[in-house]
Order: structure tokens, then sequence, then C-alpha cells
């Protein structure tokens, strides 16, 4: 302000042939040592700063970056699938093909065995599936086809399944306690995939991937409880004799184990889905928190700029 301002009437006194004392002592160093030099020294030194110090971390952390994201992925994801794939596919050759002798749960009639085969069956369609689902692969690659299983994971899986449930833990003959559990775990199984379905619908993706890692969550209930179980059978067995806990009467220590395993697996896949969903939030904080551009010329850090 003051270097224009007192530039321009100086101008047209040496043209005038006025003051030409003034025009050159006061004015031309003020507007071309002070202010031309640090101008240049501003454009010619800090576009060098932005160029290396970003273009190399674009250029060479981003592939490092997928490789360790891979990887992450493969630590959990192959051993969930092995495990996954292994123990349903021991459960299912008790009930494929059908044949109520092989049954594992005790039977009320012949209702009763074809309403819980065709509960395990649609639950294994929906583990299978969901395990699909939870491939990175597939939903960047391939939308299309996360789409159709995500519509098999839930109509031919989850639904089904969850309605046929509701009978088949009315019959289930293994205990009030682990008929309750059984009733919470559907009950939390069918609401989590309504309100995934309907996130989704919506187009609120980020809440459907939430709602669906607490629905596959509750799917997986069944497999925990299938590997947790020996613990509890050995836990019982030791008090078996007992004549203050069990007597020696098997009905009630069977009983026992179903709902300690039914309650312990469902909180256990609880806690791990919300582990897993605040681990997701705040890696999305940190990534957020990153600075994603150079900062522009004018706003450089060190920089300060001329005032009057």
């Amino acid at each position: 302000m003051t270097a224009t301002g007192h530039a321009e009437p100086p101008a047209r006194a040496t043209t005038d042939g006025g003051r030409p004392a003034t025009t050159d002592t006061g004015t031309r160093p003020a507007t071309t040592a002070t202010s031309a030099r640090p101008a240049t020294t501003d454009t010619g030194t800090h576009p060098a700063p932005t160029d290396t110090g970003v273009h190399p971390t674009t250029t060479e952390t981003s592939p490092t970056r997928r490789r360790r994201r891979r990887l992450r992925t493969a630590v959990w994801l192959l051993p969930l699938a092995v495990v996954t794939v292994l123990v349903t596919a021991q459960a299912l050759t008790a009930y494929v093909p059908p044949d109520p002798h092989t049954s594992r749960v005790p039977l009320r009639g012949e209702l009763h065995y074809v309403l819980l085969v065709a509960h395990i069956v649609t639950a294994a369609v929906a583990v299978f599936t969901g395990l699909a689902q939870s491939w990175p692969w597939l939903r960047r690659r391939s939308p299309a086809a996360h789409r159709w299983t995500g519509r098999a994971y839930f109509f031919a899986g989850v639904f089904p399944s969850a309605l046929v449930g509701i009978p088949v833990v009315c019959l289930t003959p293994l205990g009030l306690s682990n008929q309750a559990s059984l009733a919470v775990l559907d009950a939390l199984w069918l609401l989590t995939g309504l309100a995934g379905y309907r996130a989704a619908r919506q187009r609120r993706y980020a809440d459907h991937r939430v709602w669906m890692i607490r629905n596959y969550a509750l799917t997986l209930v069944a497999i925990t409880s299938r590997l947790i179980q020996p613990l509890f059978e050995h836990l019982v067995a030791a008090q078996l004799s007992d004549p203050v806990s069990y007597a020696g009467d098997a009905l009630a220590a069977g009983h026992d184990i179903a709902g300690a395993t039914a309650w312990t697996a469902l909180v256990l896949q609880l806690i791990a889905a919300e582990c897993l969903l605040r681990r997701r939030a705040g890696r999305a904080t940190r990534r957020r928190a990153k600075p994603t551009a150079p900062p522009a010329p004018g706003s450089a850090p060190g920089r300060t700029p001329a005032h009057p």
C-alpha cells in the first residue's frame, strides 16, 4: 500500500519535469530493491520443498501401504476361512444327507428334524456367502458380484434361517438357559441383518458395513460355540461327581454345557465385532488427520508476508 501509493505520483513529477531527486532516491529503491527481490526469492524457493517433499511419498509409499494392507487382511482372513470351512463342513456331515439317527440335537419328532435341517442348511449358506463378502478384493474389483453375493447371504441365508430358527429354539430340549441364548442370538441376527439391508437400500454404505460386520459376527457364533465346547465339557466333567454341583446327573450337566457354550460364544462374538469396528474407526480417523495435499505457496511455513 505505501510503496504503490507513493510511487505513482513521483512518476508523474518526473515526466512533467518536476522533482527528479525524489523519484530516484525515494521511490525506486523501495519498489525495486525491497519488494521485487523478496518476490523472486519466494517464488523461487517454495516450490522446491513441495516438489521434493510430496512426490516421493506418493510414489514410494502407496505400493508399500497396499502391500501392508493386503498382508494384514491375509493374516486374519485366511485362518478365518480355513477354520470356518472345516467346522461348517464337519457340522453338515450329521445332517447332509438327512438322517434323523445322526442328529446331534435330541429330536422331538419328524417336524422338529425338518425344521432343524432347514435351519442348519440355510445357516451354512450364510456362513459361506458371508465369508466371500469379507474378501476385500470382491468388493473393490467386482461390485456386482458383491451385491449378488450379499443378496444371497441375506435372502437365502440369514433371513430364512432366522425365521426357521424361531420354532427350532422352542423345540430345543437342551435346557432353558440354552433356549434363552438361542432366542437372543436369533433376534439379534435378524435385526442386524434387516438394519444392514435397509442401510444398503438407502445407500448409507458406511452404516451398511457396520451392521453387516455385526451380523456376520453373529453368524459365526455357531463356529465359535463348537470350538469352545470341549473346554466346557472338560470343566463340567471335573465337577460331575461333586454332590453339590451335579451329583452325577449327566442330563443336568449336558444342559449346563449347552447353555454355557451358547452364551459364551455369543458374548465373545459381540465383543470381537465391536473391537473390529473401533479399530476401523480409529484407522479412518488417523487417515483423515494426515495431510492429503501440499500446502499452497502462499501458506508455506516460515514465510511472513510483507505488511505496509
